[in-house]
């Protein structure tokens, strides 16, 4: 049993006895507390409000969004630590400590151990916790003895620098000579006037070289030394920086000697200014009417950047960017909640935040189903109820890019579909099968698994669908018809496959099925909706009649969200079969999925939008500690709600968890903005009552978009210059309004607006031009092209791949791996061209090109297996061809990296013609090497 399952399965054993459901679509809205929420320093613009924020406040150090986040004094959550880097976060914080108390971390709790501590003086210092404020981008405290006071700012900056500023102040009446000393557990061995060391973070994936150093401080003794003399009411200020440095980030060391030479004052000034430039780069603006819920959209998007992962650790580990099940818990890269992040990464302006996910996926899961992160083996890998090609796609709508983007998410697609089918329908009937819900959010939760042991058919099948309709898409959008027609096919087999075996004509509902005995299972959960979630069930008055259990509170609250129905629950918890009766957001994620598809394409008389508005307040309640929207806090799940006072009687121990997803309901079901294929714009609400709302600085296709809502029925004008009306803007500039919320379709190639499944008046329209569909986009940033290389895909030119589906031969071998592996085109971590069990120091992969090619550059994707322990990265390399006689050297121009590195690497030399080419390897010290993919290129001048 996993440490995640055994954990759960305790806690939900000991901590959370099944009940009855006690909420309902009766119950109502929630009711918020706390103080005034801050309201942004500048008002509502169609273009850049964001960076309005931002600009208004550029010159100082107290930022908006700091303070709408901010948490002062003794916080209920916990003292976590909201400041962290790329890499370098505080899994543990104890702020008792003077700089970085509690267990650092590197994507991973190191080793449980301070990152360091600093002492003033021979004597205790005491925090005054009433003086504690913390925001996301530093953390301020104060700290006192007698005769003494210690302010402190500390933060952690974007590539991995820890810093503390103290300003040490005599309160006594007479001088005092202070002796300030440093202390790290990771860098203790003095380099001049620093410390430094060496350590391995958890299961090995990189080291570190960490540098300490302090303001008027040297080596002694393992520590850093200073000593201060103070008069009476004199003070002195200093900082302490360290330095958390990998070799794959080379900006970890310079930004570690930047902030090392700069003042405190400047240090700080620097960070938080440089902080707060990120919200305004990356995330868009929301306005509604609730401040408990636009406080939440900010939140959330403040976890998104609080749970992201971006080491760039070489390999196939953590080299993409991810996102993080919950950086203060079990640091999963889970493939389960990628595509819920992904949904609402989407979102952020730079496409790389939700990109890295599905690369990082599609590259580690062996060309077949997707996998958890292969980083950390104390994982789930069941990840039969993701979602991530569908996500994914979605994303590509969004962002868009060059065809070859899409050409590898269809790639992963195909591979995730057929990988499922092939892993779990044993039986040949469309559907995927299995036995017990070990998946977050089901955990003890999902209750047919108790009816009968043995396999069961499951609904969770809709995501194959899903994953097999985004390949299917995405192939045609590459062109390739043949693919598109075969992903199709396996769609509307697993279509079948799901309304033949699940539909209970005698229930009217579609029911998982118990393999063995051929019997619909009647204990249901959330899950068995799923093919409705995403749009596979047909919309006719038959299959409508399952929705209707939605209507009854005892089946299906819309608060508490539950996994399980709840009668069925309770004849479990009768038959001896109790579990657990959690619910989070993930859970709520599932709920807004369902409401967001039902209201569109299968209405009916049970599920409303008000139900969708109170699954939206609900949702942003529980996020918040007794509803004091002082204290957001996303727990991995929530227990024991107590429906008599309205409380959440149980929140788990991993807070400001991201298990889950909500502002895409902002965006897509609110706002209404639905992601397309194609020029057009579509916007489909769903009305939820609102008298206003925005969502600008959305990047979309390269452009700027907002949408915006002014009801006129009311004769308010809530946005300065914005006309009442419904309206979309394009980089500023307005496209259209029309009189009411409803669905909208606009060409912006000719201005024309219509209206598909409604009516509306047309208030304004006019033509935009620069609109692009998503493979007209071009995606040139250099993080963007760097990481697309990492996944085999080089968006700076369309050169063809010679070295794809050529005659390949070695020198050895190993048995489970082939020489054709190396050259399908995919750099994925399996299958690969491997030489375990070679007798050779040194071996050679051959590519025959069939004729003499002129070829200038190569790209070596080299495999390193932590876990299996055979391959690294060769010790060295030399790229060779054939002259007629023998075998020369290419005489190389460059390499990238310098010393060979696991997954990608580029050599580029002077142009040489041959039919014959070669890598020769020399293999590191107790290793082999392995090869996942070779490329061959014509760059030319």
């Amino acid at each position: 049993m996993t440490r995640r399952l055994a954990a759960v399965v305790v806690l939900g054993a000991l901590l959370v006895p099944a009940q009855h459901a006690s909420a309902a679509q009766t119950i109502g809205y929630p009711a918020f507390s706390g103080p005034a929420i801050p309201a942004p320093p500048v008002g509502f613009s169609t273009n850049g409000t964001m960076r309005a924020i931002h600009d208004a406040e550029s010159g100082g150090t107290d930022f908006w969004v700091d303070r709408l986040l901010a948490r002062p004094g003794n916080d209920p959550a916990g003292p976590w630590l909201m400041t962290r880097g790329r890499g370098l976060f505080m899994y543990t914080h104890n702020p008792g400590v003077v700089g970085f108390g509690g267990n650092a971390a590197y994507w991973d709790d190191i080793s449980s151990q301070n990152a360091y501590a600093i002492t003033v003086g021979s004597g205790s210092l005491t925090e005054q916790v009433s003086s504690r404020w913390q925001a996301p981008s530093h953390w301020k405290g104060v700290y006192t003895r007698a005769g003494v006071r210690v302010d402190v700012a500390k933060f952690i900056t974007h590539n991995n620098v820890a810093v503390t500023n103290l300003t040490v102040t005599n309160t006594g009446s007479a001088s005092t000579t202070l002796a300030l000393r440093v202390t790290s557990p990771y860098a203790t061995t003095a380099t001049g006037s620093e410390l430094t060391g060496r350590r391995q973070v958890k299961n090995n994936l990189t080291t570190i070289r960490p540098r300490l150093a302090g303001d008027g401080f040297t080596p002694a003794n393992g520590g850093l030394d200073r000593s201060v003399t103070l008069g009476a009411g004199q003070s002195t200020t200093t900082k302490v920086v360290m330095g958390f440095v990998t070799d794959e980030i080379p900006q970890s060391r310079t930004e570690y000697d930047s902030y090392r030479t700069r003042t405190p004052a400047v240090a700080f000034a620097t960070h938080v200014r440089d902080y707060n430039r990120w919200w305004a780069d990356n995330i868009p603006y929301v306005d509604v009417p609730d401040p408990a819920i636009k406080k939440n959209v900010y939140y959330r998007w403040w976890l998104m950047r609080f749970n992201h992962l971006d080491v760039d650790i070489p390999g196939q580990d953590f080299q993409f960017p991810v996102s993080i099940e919950g950086v203060t818990g079990y640091n999963n890269a889970i493939a389960l909640t990628q595509p819920m992040h992904i949904d609402d990464l989407k979102y952020l302006r730079d496409p790389v935040y939700s990109y890295g996910p599905w690369l990082s996926a599609g590259q580690s899961s062996r060309g077949g189903r997707f996998m958890d992160n292969p980083g950390d083996p104390e994982n789930w890998s069941n990840s039969y109820t993701q979602y991530i090609s569908e996500a994914a796609w979605r994303s590509y709508q969004v962002h868009g890019g060059q065809r070859a983007i899409a050409g590898n998410l269809a790639r992963y697609a195909e591979g995730d579909a057929k990988g499922q089918l092939a892993t779990y329908d044993t039986n040949g009937n469309g559907v995927i099968e299995y036995d017990w819900g070990a998946m977050t959010g089901n955990d003890a939760d999902a209750v047919s698994f108790d009816w009968r042991a043995g396999n069961l058919d499951r609904a969770e099948t809709a995501y194959v669908w899903s994953g097999a309709m985004a390949a299917q898409q995405a192939y045609a959008l590459v062109g390739d018809t043949a693919k598109a027609a075969e992903m199709q096919a396996l769609a509307d087999r697993v279509r079948n496959g799901v309304v033949d075996t699940l539909w209970n004509p005698s229930r009217q509902l579609l029911e998982h099925k118990h393999v063995a005995t051929d019997t619909h299972v009647p204990w249901k959960e959330i899950n068995n909706y799923y093919p409705y979630s995403v749009g596979m069930m047909p919309s006719t008055d038959q299959y409508k009649q399952a929705l209707r259990l939605f209507a009854d509170p005892a089946e299906y609250p819309v608060f508490p969200f539950y996994t399980a129905n709840q009668r069925d629950k309770a004849a479990a918890a009768a038959a001896g079969h109790p579990g657990s009766n959690n619910f989070s957001t993930i859970n709520s994620t599932v709920q807004f999925r369902l409401y967001s598809s039902v209201l569109r394409n299968y209405p009916n008389q049970w599920m409303t939008a008000e139900d969708y508005k109170k699954l939206l307040y609900w949702n942003t309640w529980a996020q918040y500690i007794g509803g004091n929207t002082q204290w957001p806090d996303a727990n991995e799940f929530w227990a024991n709600w107590n429906g008599s006072n309205r409380t959440i009687d149980y929140r788990s121990w991993i807070h400001h968890n991201i298990l889950g997803s909500s502002n895409w309901t902002v965006v897509e079901d609110v706002a209404g903005l639905r992601p397309r294929t194609d020029t057009r714009v579509e916007l489909s609400p769903i009305d939820i009552g609102w008298s206003h709302f925005a969502v600008e600085n959305l990047r979309y296709r390269g452009l700027d978009l907002a949408v915006v809502w002014d009801d006129p029925a009311d004769g308010v004008t809530r946005y300065p210059g914005v006309p009442q009306g419904y309206s979309v803007y394009l980089n500023g500039t307005r496209a259209f309004t029309v009189d009411r919320l409803t669905r909208v379709l606009y060409d912006p190639a000719s201005g024309a607006v219509t209206f598909p499944s409604g009516s509306g008046s047309v208030l304004f329209s006019t033509p935009f031009a620069g609109l692009r569909a998503p493979q007209d986009v071009v995606q040139g940033s250099a993080r963007m092209v760097d990481v697309f290389a990492k996944a085999g895909v080089d968006l700076t030119s369309t050169t063809p791949n010679l070295a794809q589906g050529a005659a390949v031969t070695a020198s050895h071998t190993a048995p489970g791996t082939s020489t054709g592996a190396a050259v399908d085109g995919l750099p994925t971590n399996e299958p690969l061209w491997g030489t375990s069990g070679s007798p050779n120091a040194t071996d050679w992969y051959e590519l025959d090109l069939g004729r003499p090619r002129a070829v200038d550059e190569l790209r070596l994707h080299f495999r390193d297996d932590r876990a299996g322990n055979r391959y690294r990265a060769p010790a060295s390399y030399a790229v060779q061809y054939w002259t007629g006689g023998g075998w020369a050297t290419a005489a190389v121009g460059s390499r990238t990296p310098s010393t060979p590195r696991a997954n990608y690497n580029n050599v580029r030399f002077t142009p040489v013609t041959a039919q014959r080419w070669r890598v020769q390897l020399t293999h590191a010290p107790g290793f082999k090497t392995a090869l996942t993919e070779v490329k061959a290129y014509q760059r030319g001048s």
